[in-house]
């Protein structure tokens, strides 16, 4: 009867997933940068901006059946997102995408410290709504680590301040 029961609900969750839209997108990865090619978006005209990253962090996990999460089966994963990304080509740079780069960076650290935060929980019966907690507590932090590196490098353009922010970035980046 259970084996039946988990059959079930795997086929509804397939079934589910199928009419689930996913836009694309690219998994962060040490050994690979952005390139213009991955952008591929159309400009909002919102602002004076020249170019835009589209980042976030996915999750999965699974929760037992006493809804305890099982950590060991979770993970955080920062994404790029190619349609959700754009750039006006006559007005980029190297240290544009570089910048761009940066973004996608920072979204990784803050992959690696909801990761964390998850290992590190000491998780109830309540699983769900803890982890979602997590998640929104991290990313508001994401959100303002955002904001502030645009804000201290005027979007790229104070040239002294986004060779600070990159150091401090890869410093973060480095394994721990």
């Amino acid at each position: 009867m259970m084996i039946q029961k988990f059959k079930g609900l795997l086929i509804a969750l397939v079934i589910l997933s199928s009419f689930t839209v996913v836009p694309d997108r690219i998994a962060w990865q040490s050994n690979t940068m952005l390139s213009w090619a991955d952008f591929k978006g159309s400009p909002n005209g919102k602002g004076n901006f020249v170019a835009s990253t589209g980042s976030g962090m996915s999750q999965s996990y699974v929760i037992a059946s006493n809804g305890v999460l099982d950590k060991k089966r979770t993970h955080v994963i920062a994404h790029f997102y190619p349609e959700y990304s754009w750039y006006i080509a006559k007005d980029t740079t190297a240290s544009l995408l570089k910048h761009e780069q940066t973004h996608f960076d920072i979204t990784e650290i803050h992959a690696r410290l909801l990761n964390g935060r998850i290992q590190s929980y000491p998780f109830t019966s309540n699983s769900k709504a803890e982890v979602k907690a997590l998640y929104g507590q991290v990313e508001e932090e994401r959100r303002a680590m955002q904001k502030t590196f645009d804000k201290e490098t005027n979007h790229s353009i104070n040239t002294e301040e986004e060779k600070k922010w990159e150091a401090r970035i890869a410093r973060l980046l480095l394994p721990q």
